[in-house]
């Protein structure tokens, strides 16, 4: 809608204003990089909402039973106020502005984008304010880091979010500022 490319072109205004739009940069190295990378953060990108969420709280409910409710609760509150940040103030995501140097990874070398029809029916293009990926992946992160038993596996899921944040960037679906309303929200 025009008010989501409106408040998209809001959102690159301030981070200019600033001198934080960092996101083209982030885009660029990746794309450089190309290969393993360039999957890497474009398979995050899918699997970090649903999968990987998926799979902790399933983890949580059978290992840790006791924790489940909390998280679970903390997801489904998260999602539930994002969803009314999508309704007050839709923003499309940076993808959506070729023209400021923005790229869609996901179009240009994932079989899954954003153009598949499946993803066409199921998805709000103009969902990028706050980042539920950013926050979602806060809250699995942070829960799954305090409740497995290794601390190798610790310290892996405590930089879980942060790889998720860099992914969302740099596959072009997020503003560094949607992160920061996400991990807000």
């Amino acid at each position: 809608t025009l008010e989501a490319i409106q408040n998209g072109l809001t959102v690159i205004d301030a981070e200019r204003a600033f001198n934080t739009l960092v996101e083209v940069e982030i885009q660029r190295t990746v794309l450089h990089a190309g290969g393993f990378v360039l999957e890497a953060v474009n398979w995050t990108y899918w699997l970090s909402q649903f999968a990987v969420l998926g799979i902790g709280l399933l983890w949580i409910y059978f290992r840790r039973n006791d924790a489940f409710v909390t998280v679970r609760n903390w997801v489904f509150a998260t999602n539930l106020l994002a969803l009314v940040g999508y309704v007050l103030m839709p923003t499309a995501p940076p993808r959506m502005f070729p023209e400021y140097g923005f790229v869609d990874t996901l179009a240009q070398s994932a079989s899954v984008n954003h153009g598949s029809s499946f993803i066409e029916l199921a998805s709000n293009p103009y969902a990028a304010m706050p980042s539920v990926h950013a926050a979602d992946a806060l809250i699995i992160g942070f829960a799954m880091a305090t409740l497995v038993k290794s601390r190798w596996a610790a310290a892996l899921w405590t930089l879980w979010p942060t790889w998720v944040w860099i992914s969302v960037m740099a596959t072009g679906n997020h503003f560094w500022l949607d992160i920061v309303a996400g991990v807000g929200v």
